[in-house]
């Protein structure tokens, strides 16, 4: 018997190994999709981990880091990194995005639609260190 959704949870062509059974399994669990929905809502697409914790306040930061290394692990998500140069004192330089397989994954099965996400992102109080934050410059990447 054919099923329908079968075909969206193939992997593409340029999912670069992501093996799509495994990246949808680690998002039964919902801090994990709560992540992968901060990161999609960010509005530059990369959120640092001080900004995950801000957005997941029930997140304790160690279990955050657990997290995002598990995400790290199936290729939902990808660390990158800037120059510290002419960064402050507590300002970021790690943030997280989604993987183009990840993203191509979602798109495919009607995911984390990025548009909505960001709406509901928008809406959020931001406090004066957030701010500061968000208007960190990202490393070249995508975004």
């Amino acid at each position: 018997m054919s099923r329908p959704d079968a075909t969206p949870l193939t992997p593409a062509e340029n999912s670069a190994g992501l093996d799509p059974i495994a990246a949808l399994s680690v998002l039964d669990d919902t801090t994990r999709a709560n992540i992968i929905g901060t990161i999609v809502g960010h509005p530059k697409g990369s959120p640092s981990k001080k900004e995950l914790e801000y957005y997941n306040p029930s997140i304790a930061a160690s279990t955050l880091t657990d997290h995002l290394i598990r995400l790290e692990e199936v290729g939902l998500i990808e660390a990158i990194e800037r120059d510290r140069e002419g960064l402050e004192r507590g300002q970021p330089y790690r943030f997280f995005q989604l993987t183009d397989a990840a993203r191509e994954l979602f798109d495919r099965n009607n995911l984390f639609e990025p548009g909505a996400y960001r709406e509901l992102f928008a809406e959020v109080e931001k406090t004066d260190k957030i701010k500061a934050a968000e208007d960190v410059e990202r490393p070249n990447g995508r975004n």
